[in-house]
């Protein structure tokens, strides 16, 4: 009896260790961000996407504190398998910005959309939750 209780004890120990290695954490935070393409990546621009984007409200900063991101043009890293074939200088696009600033890539794309032409964008300062 008491060799089959150390076996249902390992067992059950076995199954939450397995449980625990398998859930995937999901780590950051996804931004939906829509901005105008100023340059595509290339190797003359360390294969950046740059983008003049609109604020980012709720944007959370390296320290965990909800600062907000002004609209500014900055470059992008761009996850593979983005697609970028039908994007050109001038077109106006919503990302998907993904930041986790424990991983190797802090700040990269990880989805890209167009929008139409004549998609107005608003390029104004942050207006964080909760700050004047």
């Amino acid at each position: 009896m008491r060799s089959a209780l150390k076996w249902s004890l390992a067992l059950g120990a076995l199954a939450i260790l397995l449980a625990a290695g398998c859930a995937r954490k999901e780590r950051g935070h996804d931004y939906a961000v829509r901005g105008e393409v100023v340059e595509l990546p290339s190797p003359a621009n360390g294969n950046l996407l740059e983008l003049h984007h609109e604020a980012v409200d709720d944007f959370v900063t390296h320290d965990g504190k909800v600062e907000g991101m002004d609209s500014m043009t900055m470059p992008f890293l761009v996850a593979k398998g983005v697609p970028l074939q039908d994007v050109k200088p001038g077109d106006k696009v919503e990302v998907t910005l993904h930041v986790d600033w424990q991983a190797d890539r802090a700040v990269e794309i990880t989805g890209l959309r167009k929008l139409p032409p004549g998609q107005q964008l608003d390029f104004r300062a942050a207006h964080p939750p909760g700050k004047p």
